[in-house]
């Protein structure tokens, strides 16, 4: 699965590999190409690059408009028999997630796309010059788009916020187009890739070009372990049963805090959990107007008086913030007896704390010469007390 912002060069990739496949089994390969226009212009191009076959999903997305398409042209190339190898080149605004649903998630018939195919890989492909010019942008706090910056969970995902997260779920990163930028400036990029996902194999192209045999090569997608890769999962993981606030800096002696190898130095993590709730206009102007400089991303559930039988969920890239609530607390719920003590999900229980249940704040934030003092002072401002 290929994936990448607009212009990354996930074409020029699909045909490098269609190029290197024809020199061997290239006659087992079979692509997907999709694309946000009535007319795909990428397809025409695998077409020609020599793919047995190619499968054209226009005028929409695969994780959401032609979702379904996807799924059923997967199981018909599967099912044909005649294809070792399946590419499919998401389009730009893709995100990678919802696609892998498809293969874990069984349909209204009981059946996932994994009953047909196997995932091996997410790639994701990240345009050297254009991560250089986000990335510094996200670190200085500019603004990334001319859009509201309060987002809904409804509503389109900023291009910040969608960048993010192709980075952040992918088992291997191509940092194309290397030679747009200078040596220094690259190491630099790669270094906030890997803050930003732990796990994903970093790869240097020019012109997306990969060693032959490169891709497919060892499958490199597992379920847990891809999802999990975003630094804010994996520090939100390593604090777990936190009761208050915990705090991580680079000189800690903690599995979150230590630098990572390849991280760049003064990457620091800060996880607020909290068993008081946020007063809402408090925690909306601590996001419009206090925010310490260096901050890049932001995720995780939160708790306001205001609202206090639903769950918020925010979720900040660069100067873009989406927040919502997305449902009750298991708490709320049983309070009102709508459910039963025996209905609450293992989850709930795991963070479960009398007489709160299972409302908290649980928020990590990274960032790059962060004053995580002052971060920690500012949210503790926002606590209804």
């Amino acid at each position: 699965m290929i994936s990448g912002f607009l212009g990354a060069g996930k074409t020029t990739l699909l045909q490098n590999l269609l190029a290197n496949a024809n020199a061997g089994d290239g006659a087992r390969w079979a692509a997907i190409v999709n694309d946000l226009a009535a007319l795909n212009i990428d397809g025409r191009l695998i077409e020609q690059a020599g793919a047995s076959r190619v499968v054209e999903l226009a005028n929409g997305c695969v994780c959401c408009t032609v979702r379904d398409a996807l799924a059923e042209t997967v199981a018909e190339l599967a099912a044909s028999g005649r294809y070792a190898h399946l590419f499919v080149e998401t389009s730009g605004v893709a995100e990678p997630r919802a696609i892998v649903s498809l293969f874990t998630r069984p349909n209204a018939f009981g059946r996932s796309l994994s009953d047909f195919a196997r995932l091996h890989a997410l790639v994701t492909v990240v345009d050297a010059a254009q991560w250089r010019d986000v990335w510094r942008r996200l670190a200085r706090g500019s603004p990334l788009t001319c859009a509201a910056h309060a987002r809904r969970s409804g509503e389109p995902k900023a291009p910040s916020e969608l960048m993010l997260e192709q980075i952040e779920c992918a088992d291997l990163l191509l940092l194309n187009k290397a030679d747009l930028v200078s040596l220094d400036a690259l190491g630099e990029l790669a270094a906030a890739l890997r803050g930003l996902n732990t796990r994903a194999e970093i790869l240097t192209t020019r012109e997306a070009r990969v060693p032959t045999g490169f891709l497919p090569g060892a499958a490199r997608f597992d379920l847990q372990a891809t999802l999990s890769a975003a630094r804010w999962l994996k520090v939100l993981d390593a604090s777990a049963g936190g009761s208050a606030a915990s705090v991580f800096r680079p000189d800690e002696a903690t599995p979150s805090a230590r630098q990572e190898k390849g991280t760049s130095p003064g990457w620091q993590t800060f996880v607020f959990r909290e068993r008081v709730p946020f007063c809402e206009a408090r925690l909306r102007a601590f996001f419009a107007e206090k925010r310490p400089p260096g901050l890049i991303r932001a995720k995780g559930f939160f708790w306001v008086k205001e609202r206090a039988a639903d769950m918020g969920y925010l979720s900040l890239a660069g100067e873009i913030l989406r927040s919502d609530f997305v449902g009750n607390w298991a708490s709320a719920l049983l309070e009102r007896g709508l459910i039963t003590e025996s209905e609450i999900s293992e989850h709930a229980r795991a963070v479960w704390a009398e007489p709160y249940g299972d409302r908290r704040q649980e928020l990590v934030f990274i960032g790059q010469g962060v004053d995580t003092a002052a971060l920690e002072r500012a949210l503790r401002e926002c606590l209804c007390v």
